[in-house]
């Protein structure tokens, strides 16, 4: 591509509400919410830092990567309900209200109950956000999807109500992740690997 984009009408920077979240945990019964996002924070990693002192200087050298948790906020509706899928969500992971019912032997839910990372994983189910464009018929299109590595919830917020607003109930969600990694268009798989050198 020329360096005077500018003058290009092939060039088409990303845009912010071009996206797409493929959110389709078990408890929603098998449909997506992907039409009741709103925003969602792209993947961000850390590189920590070490470092070293020698007589009047101080040296750095790079340490572990370090994934940075990812907020989604959606639109809370009759249905799917969405206070619903993540209350059962909830309870997916492995937790139990401290009255709820005894088990056949008489024991505690409480007591035998425990979220796993594999429980908390499947109860959210696999996350993916789409970067939507258009192609050169004008047609959607995608041109890149990130992948969340074993995501779970970490925090959930139901949203408020008042009688001063008429605005939509949110539902905000903080998830965490493992690693992250990002398949452009036209890519077979995801740039998981270093690129080539030499």
């Amino acid at each position: 591509m020329s360096t005077d984009f500018w003058t290009s009408p092939t060039f088409e920077p990303k845009r912010a509400f071009r996206f797409v979240i493929r959110l389709t945990p078990p408890a929603a019964s098998g449909g997506g919410l992907e039409f009741l996002a709103k925003s969602v924070s792209r993947p961000s990693y850390t590189v920590t830092s070490n470092p070293h002192k020698f007589f009047n200087h101080t040296f750095h050298y790079p340490g572990r990567v370090e994934w940075n948790t990812i907020t989604l906020t959606l639109v809370d509706a009759l249905s799917p309900n969405a206070s619903d899928v993540f209350m059962k969500t909830l309870y997916g992971m492995g937790y139990a209200n401290p009255n709820s019912p005894l088990g056949d032997d008489g024991s505690q839910p409480i007591m035998k109950k425990t979220i796993t990372k594999q429980s908390a994983t499947t109860a959210l189910g696999r996350v993916e956000i789409v970067e939507m464009g258009s192609n050169a018929q004008g047609g959607a299109q995608e041109k890149g999807v990130w992948f969340l590595a074993n995501a779970f919830i970490t925090e959930v917020n139901f949203g408020e109500h008042s009688y001063d607003s008429e605005d939509m109930i949110d539902i905000g969600l903080t998830l965490q992740y493992d690693w992250a990694t990002y398949k452009p268009n036209g890519s077979a798989t995801a740039t998981d690997t270093a690129p080539a050198t030499g």
